[in-house]
């Protein structure tokens, strides 16, 4: 049961109503029974021994379990009978399921004998998979073309097939390959090992292997891994400029090829140039980029908190007190604020800086000790906690807590 209950917990409504209406224009006793029973789990009914008892089902537990796995197959076709683009606000996305859609259609179509409208259905697929560089799922369109117009093209237009499946197939094991690549880099583990002082060259020449692929290939996925990898070891080394230099690259990259253009991945390297620019002191240019990042992520993300942070620190620094105090009751109204301990202090402390730069000295030390969590860490939030603290007490001339304090 809980299977079936994953499954219905993930329908939208409009798919819960399509998959009722299927239900409801047949008669078939068995389809009746799924019915009934999509309706027990959309109420909540989580026991199979109570959903049996609710179906007034006799028959054995065989036959209950052929019906949960028909209704499970019911749902899963039901998935795909909807527009893609209803499916994912990323178009790339979108794109790989259509083109995924359009193999299994064409395939149906030209087995039955509808041999014009399968290769239809074919060279569409192929214009978007071409478009946003799905090369396994083009391998697979011009697979299935070659194979039902080999005894009727002519030998140009198979071999100009030929070409291109081979064209296509080294593309795609490079692809693979910088994502294998991409995965072990991003790995905590081995990305910590390869960027040990030991291992600095391998890396390096790792990414300068990605980069190279790009150059040859130009494929904006494989420069999406390579970027990323770029960018990634450059900021762990602190060497900004060359951060910036890579990202603007990328942020091209991703505006401009839709293969990779979604909101996630603009955010993020707006995000990342915006860093850069902050870390820089290019901090007009820091808070553009931030605040398109910030508009981008998801509402309720931890991207979004960091971006926040980014963006408020880049207005504090720069002398916009109300933007950065604007910015940081945004991230006070975000939904996962206090999902981890050190948040809201450490949130708590960027308020009380602005509120002291801006010159509401009381209104700091308020904030900056409305809660004691930095006070008790050993790290960089407690001693800028501190120094603040003692700022405060000078501006206050409380020159006997001053002391104690010191």
């Amino acid at each position: 049961m809980k299977s079936l209950q994953s499954l219905v917990k993930i329908l939208r409504p409009s798919e819960k109503r399509l998959l009722l209406h299927y239900y409801s224009r047949n008669t078939n006793a068995e389809e009746k029974l799924r019915l009934k029973l999509f309706k027990l789990v959309d109420r909540g009914v989580e026991s199979d021994v109570e959903a049996k008892v609710l179906l007034k089902k006799s028959s054995g537990p065989s036959a209950y379990s052929h019906l949960k796995a028909r209704l499970k197959n019911d749902i899963l076709n039901i998935l795909l009978m909807q527009e893609t683009n209803k499916r994912f606000a990323q178009l790339n996305r979108a794109a790989e399921l259509e083109c995924r859609k359009k193999v299994a259609q064409s395939h149906v179509l030209l087995l039955r004998g509808a041999q014009l409208e399968g290769l239809k259905v074919l060279r569409k697929g192929l214009a978007l998979a071409e478009r946003f560089e799905l090369f396994g799922e083009k391998l697979q369109m011009n697979h299935l073309l070659r194979e039902y117009l080999a005894s009727s093209a002519p030998a140009s237009e198979l071999q100009r097939l030929n070409t291109e499946i081979n064209g296509d197939l080294k593309r795609y094991e490079v692809l693979l390959y910088v994502e294998e690549q991409s995965v072990l880099l991003a790995s905590p583990e081995m990305g910590k090992s390869l960027r040990a002082q030991s291992n600095e060259k391998k890396y390096i020449q790792l990414i300068d292997d990605l980069g190279n692929l790009y150059k040859k290939h130009k494929v904006a996925r494989i420069g999406f891994w390579y970027f990323m990898a770029a960018t990634e070891y450059h900021t762990t080394q602190r060497n900004y400029e060359k951060v910036l230099e890579l990202g603007l690259s990328f942020l091209k990259l991703v505006e401009k090829s839709p293969a990779i253009r979604s909101k996630n991945n603009r955010a993020g390297v707006n995000q990342t140039v915006g860093f850069a620019q902050m870390e820089l002191r290019n901090l007009d240019q820091s808070i553009k980029h931030l605040s398109v990042a910030e508009k981008l992520f998801p509402v309720a993300g931890f991207n979004r908190l960091q971006c926040l942070q980014f963006l408020a620190i880049s207005e504090l620094a720069s002398g916009r007190y109300t933007d950065s105090l604007q910015t940081i009751e945004k991230a006070f109204s975000h939904p996962r604020i206090e999902a981890r301990e050190q948040l809201l202090p450490r949130w708590l402390f960027i308020k009380a800086c602005v509120e002291f730069l801006n010159g509401d000295v009381d209104a700091s030390f308020k904030s900056l000790n409305r809660d004691g969590y930095l006070l008790k860490q050993q790290d960089t939030w407690n001693i800028q906690f501190r120094l603040l603290e003692l700022m405060q007490l000078i501006e206050q001339q409380d020159v006997e807590w001053l002391e104690f304090k010191l």
